[in-house]
């Protein structure tokens, strides 16, 4: 086996987005359950009042989350299971968060606290998570191009 090369247990070759849609598929579901089960602020502060919504605390008591935000997590979580054995299917997984998470971090950047009346609630350290997603899903994407083409 060659040192570049992504393989999976039955050393069938991935490309890198396919690995980061798998990865991010079982790291998101997780996430979203624990965004339900919010706790006290550590860093930040006490929770503002624009939050709406039940279930609105910290995810680690540093990134601001309500049952909006969880339910995003599931669900990109859910997509990313659902694609990643899909060559094309994981590329466009990998590009479309990376898309958004880059304009979340302009929103968060552009809003107080919250975006859509307090529906999806962003702090500085959501900011920074959402900047670097999205650094690696557009490392994932534009990584797996060129293996991509020579794929198909």
């Amino acid at each position: 086996m060659q040192q570049d090369r992504v393989c999976d247990q039955g050393d069938n070759e991935m490309l890198l987005a396919q690995r980061f849609a798998q990865a991010f598929g079982l790291i998101y579901p997780a996430v979203g359950i624990a965004g339900f089960i919010p706790v006290r602020p550590l860093l930040v502060g006490e929770l503002p009042p624009p939050i709406t919504g039940p279930f609105d605390g910290y995810l680690l008591g540093l990134f601001t989350v309500n049952w909006f935000h969880s339910l995003a997590h599931l669900a990109i979580g859910a997509v990313g299971l659902a694609v990643y054995r899909s060559l094309t299917g994981a590329m466009s997984y990998a590009l479309a968060p990376g898309v958004a998470y880059a304009l979340l971090f302009v929103v968060g950047l552009l809003t107080s606290l919250s975006a859509l009346g307090g529906l999806l609630p962003l702090n500085g350290w959501d900011d920074v998570l959402h900047l670097l997603t999205a650094l690696l899903a557009f490392g994932a994407y534009f990584a797996s191009r060129g293996a991509f083409r020579s794929a198909i």
